[in-house]
């Protein structure tokens, strides 16, 4: 055997067991190619027939079209060493798939598609096959192009024929009918084939994404809103996963605009753009995708937002479907460019099959303009694509700022220096000094000794030209000792300068401040404090400029002193008169951090917000990104994570536009927000796209590990149990896998969840997942980790009936009692009671209930502890004691604030209680007293 033959083999088996998609369909292409250069035709055909399968499934139809017209014709010269089987894929099978894309494409003539179906046909019955497969695709081939009289006759044909080897699946059939009366104007029967799709649990390769997303407006009209809400993103997430998923996006698109989420729409549309180039064939697709950027892009016009450019409409190959020129276009021109592309070619279509389908498709489709339902999906903050670029500086001064803000707040000295540049001439002499200033902050940024040397020496003879001659002689005496990072050394010199008695009150602010700072990076941060506030001191009773500085110090050394209120205080001091752009960019961001330490969570939202807007009116992309996701944690810290999801977006929006590093970071902390805001599904959506681009950068394994961890979580909440199954394992192994004790928390957390994962659907594995976690915890030696996974374990193995757990939660409560886990003394205790209750244990669960609830009131957990002590009321009462569960009732009913649905519903279960005891009259008042 050849090694050519090896090679080949080895590809196509290899390509068999991994996913469809760009590594699977390279592999096969790889080996086509190998069976063409090496002559092996024999080997070639399997290749081939593999292809066709593979480019069907990816959205590649002219290689598809290429394969199959390659194969049948080899199948035609020679039957018996090219036969139409082989393994697992079949020529005639794929005749299906081929038959129906050639109708998708108006450049084949009416005559031709009526050819390959009728091709087929002779093709079945020749082979002695059933012709419901046959039937099947004339009727989608007639419905797609508006023939609805020859579809029903098909369809008819079809029914009229048992089901066979050839026939297509239960879900393509149900989905292809559906989809048929759908455009015929019968949603109701679409409906209810629909609802058969997903009742049956039936799928196959797109199945049921493609029919959840042609759903999702005949579940709008028929009031069914929950449910359009819920198929959107299943059918969504699954799209997006599926190489050949861009055609089910457009019923997304026209959805999002219809029910008022234009935001979220355009987030996707902008998303998936990239891929309307793709299989440039499947014209059918194209059309539909045009059509719903349309009626997207319309509804975002008509929240105005016309003028907003769409992000990926300047890729080149997008560009060139809508133009010959490679820019961003405004949502109003990708609009008009959809409506006039789609009108094309429906026109061509229509020219094809003689009748006026497609354009009537447009017209239906304009009228989604007059269509509306209010279903809230995502709300999101429109955000510029390009950022306010700053006005051209008119004056010197301006310049000057502006060259400020471009080192100081954007760290850029290269932009700094080129504003610098652009003066004619050197401005006014009482600027001239600040310039030089400017100057030398570029130089440190730039770490340039020689350059901040020169630019002292210019900044002494502009302070002498202001008549300030003291200060330049100290500035010349003293050099870049005034100015770290270039004075580690120089506290002698500064001290020097101190100790005179002449000093003028700003010279002497420039040398506290200078000495200060220096001791405040050594051991002498107590001094460096008393500098700092004499500087201030100085400063302010002076009326100096250098206040605003010297104040600022002051709270960064503060807070080194862990004494952030009196930081704070400085801070607020800047804040309260400073109006330089600069000063409150760099104030702004430290009190607002400040804040979030103070637990001062509104307030420091509110500074975040105001360092956005400055930042955005600023035109500083990154900093705006990082000041949204500053105020987005202030808010949720403060328990507004509705608004924090907002703020989050607006950082992600941010973070994507300017290509930032951090945006990895961003759409994780987003999906984070997001399940804590209870929204699940675009938790999973964020954190999803957090876990691919940790999968394509060189981040540290870390952070793709706890992003996949939480998606994990968010999927399971979203009963997307597959996703969150497959995400938990991969973390769960590759944090045990990397022996990084950084990740062990991680390991056994995700060990727990799958534990979770499996009990929630009675799956005894569950056992042997918490049996894992706890092996984890106690090889590192993570009490805390240890006494959690015996409290999980204790409780899986009772529910499998295995009363060694009864041993488990025991020892989980010793380990807590270890750890001083007072909280979760009570809670395992509660468990136990549970448990015991459940093995008719009376006594001893009554007993672990009533030491539960004092355990939790204890630590004030007044709700847990009312419900411990309902449990022993319940358990008595059940037992045939009600009158001694009594007490019980009314002690728990203490615990529960009045007119709470706990205190309610504990309520009149005890009057039923009370009724059954014959306590008629006191029944009477406990429920007369819910009604109060």
């Amino acid at each position: 055997m050849s090694d050519a033959v090896t090679e080949i083999e080895r590809l196509l088996e290899e390509s068999e067991v991994i996913p469809y998609g760009p590594e699977e369909s390279a592999m096969v292409a790889d080996a086509v190619r190998l069976a063409q250069d090496a002559g092996e035709d024999d080997l070639l055909y399997v290749a081939r027939m593999r292809q066709i399968a593979s480019a069907s499934m990816t959205g590649d139809s002219d290689t598809m079209f290429t394969a199959f017209s390659w194969c049948l014709g080899q199948h035609d010269s020679d039957p018996a060493r090219f036969p139409s089987e082989i393994d697992d894929m079949d020529l005639l099978w794929y005749y299906k798939w081929t038959s129906e894309a050639v109708a998708l494409n108006p450049a084949f003539p009416q005559s031709q598609v009526d050819q390959v179906l009728d091709d087929m046909e002779r093709r079945y019955r020749r082979a002695g096959l059933g012709l419901s497969g046959v039937w099947q695709a004339k009727m989608s081939n007639a419905a797609a192009a508006g023939r609805f009289d020859d579809a029903a006759r098909f369809r008819a044909a079809r029914e009229e024929l048992p089901r066979d080897d050839y026939s297509h699946c239960d879900a393509c059939v149900r989905s292809d009918d559906a989809d048929f009366f759908r455009r015929s104007g019968d949603e109701a029967t679409a409906l209810k084939l629909f609802d058969e799709i997903i009742g049956k649990n039936v799928s196959c390769g797109s199945e049921p994404a493609r029919a959840q997303g042609a759903a999702l407006l005949p579940l709008l009209r028929a009031g069914r809103f929950d449910e359009a809400r819920w198929h959107h993103f299943r059918s969504y997430r699954a799209a997006a996963a599926d190489p050949d998923g861009f055609g089910i996006l457009a019923s997304h698109l026209v959805f999002l605009a219809v029910t008022g989420n234009a935001e979220r729409g355009l987030s996707l549309l902008e998303r998936h753009i990239g891929d309307l180039p793709k299989d440039p064939l499947d014209v059918a697709r194209r059309f539909y995708a045009l059509v719903s950027y349309g009626v997207l892009l319309d509804a975002v016009a008509r929240t105005g937002h016309g003028e907003i450019e769409v992000r990926g409409s300047d890729i080149p190959d997008v560009a060139a479907i809508f133009g010959t020129e490679t820019r961003r276009r405004t949502v109003a021109e990708l609009a008009a460019g959809s409506w006039r592309l789609a009108a094309e070619i429906a026109e061509c279509f229509d020219a094809r099959n003689g009748n006026q389908y497609f354009a009537s498709e447009i017209e239906r489709a304009r009228a989604f303009a007059d269509e509306h339902h209010d279903l809230p999906i995502e709300h999101q903050t429109f955000v510029p694509t390009e950022m306010t670029e700053p006005p051209q500086p008119q004056t010197a001064a301006e310049g000057l700022e502006l060259a400020r803000e471009a080192i100081i707040v954007k760290n850029d000295p290269d932009a700094a220096l080129a504003l610098l540049g652009e003066f004619d001439d050197l401005p006014e002499p009482e600027l001239q000094p600040r310039l030089y200033r400017t100057v030398l902050t570029i130089c440190r940024a730039r770490d340039d000794r020689d350059g901040a040397l020169e630019a002292v020496k210019a900044r002494t003879e502009a302070l002498r030209a202001q008549g300030l001659v003291q200060l330049a002689d100290v500035e010349d005496e003293l050099g870049l000792a005034l100015y770290p990072p270039f004075n580690t050394d120089e506290e002698a010199r500064l001290r020097a300068v101190l100790d005179r008695a002449d000093l003028e009150a700003a010279t002497w602010v420039e040398v506290l401040v200078s000495l200060a700072g220096l001791l405040g990076s050594t051991e002498h941060p107590d001094e460096a404090l008393e500098l700092a506030r004499e500087a201030v001191g100085l400063a302010e009773s002076a009326e100096l400029d250098q206040l605003s500085g010297a104040r600022y110090l002051l709270a960064q050394l503060l807070l080194q002193a862990g004494q952030p209120e009196t930081a704070a205080e400085a801070l607020d001091a800047v804040l309260a008169v400073e109006a330089e752009r600069v000063w409150r960019i760099r104030v702004l961001d430290m009190r607002a951090r400040l804040a979030g330490g103070l637990g001062q969570f509104d307030a420091g939202a509110r500074l975040a917000d105001e360092l956005l807007d400055l930042l955005t009116t600023a035109g500083y992309r990154d900093g705006a990104s990082a000041a949204a996701m500053l105020a987005a944690h202030l808010l949720a810290d403060g328990g507004q994570p509705d608004e924090a999801v907002n703020r989050a977006q607006v950082a992600v929006r941010h973070a994507e536009l300017g290509d930032t590093e951090g945006l990895n970071g961003h759409r994780f902390w987003l999906g984070r927000f997001q399940l804590q805001s209870g929204q699940p599904d675009l938790a999973v959506e964020s954190l999803g796209d957090a876990v691919a681009g940790y999968d394509r950068g060189e981040a540290e394994e870390a952070a793709g590990l706890e992003a996949r961890y939480w998606l994990g979580i968010a999927a399971g909440r979203a009963q997307d149990f597959r996703t969150s199954y497959q995400a938990l394992v991969q973390v769960a192994t590759g944090a045990e896998e990397s022996a990084e004790e950084s990740l062990v928390e991680l390991a056994v957390r995700s060990y727990l969840e799958l534990g979770n994962l499996l009990l929630a659907v009675e799956e005894a594995d569950a056992v042997g997942n918490y049996e894992t976690a706890l092996q984890l915890a106690r090889k590192h030696e993570r009490r805390e980790l240890i006494a959690e996974a015996l409290h999980h374990l204790g409780q899986a193995k009772m529910k499998f009936g295995d009363e060694t757990g009864l041993a488990d939660l025991d020892a989980a409560i010793a380990v807590g009692r270890e750890a001083e886990l007072d909280w979760f003394i009570a809670d395992v205790t509660d468990t136990k009671a549970r448990v015991l209750a459940a093995l008719e244990r009376v006594e001893e669960a009554v007993s672990h209930a009533l030491t539960a609830a004092d355990g939790y009131a204890a630590v004030g957990d007044e709700g847990s502890a009312a419900l411990a002590e309902l449990l022993a009321g319940r358990v008595l009462a059940e037992a045939g004691r009600s009158a001694e569960a009594v007490g019980l009732y009314r002690a728990s009913l203490r615990w529960l604030p009045v007119g709470t649905p706990a205190h309610t519903g504990v309520s009149l279960e005890f009057g039923e209680l009370l009724e059954k005891l014959g306590q008629t009259t006191e029944a009477a008042k406990v429920r007369a007293d819910v009604a109060e």
